[in-house]
């Protein structure tokens, strides 16, 4: 076990486990404009009524924190 292995396992895991409301894990997610649905259904004899983009294919990506009980904004 190295020195730096041996620091986490005896000093930083005591310390997330006393406070884990202070641990933050940061996450990216991204969504890609170009899986829209192209079709849908409605009721019979309604017409369906969507948006969608069209010729736009870009991705959207959001980073965020997350926290025992909350999510933080960037």
């Amino acid at each position: 076990m190295t020195a730096a292995q041996a620091d986490w396992k005896h000093y930083r895991q005591p310390a997330m486990r006393a406070e884990p409301g202070r641990l933050v894990l940061i996450d990216e997610t991204s969504v890609k404009t170009n899986m829209c649905r192209l079709r849908g259904r409605s009721l019979c004899g309604k017409r369906l009524k969507a948006t969608v983009p069209f010729g736009k294919w870009s991705t959207q990506t959001f980073i965020a924190g997350l926290r025992c009980g909350e999510l933080t904004p960037p």
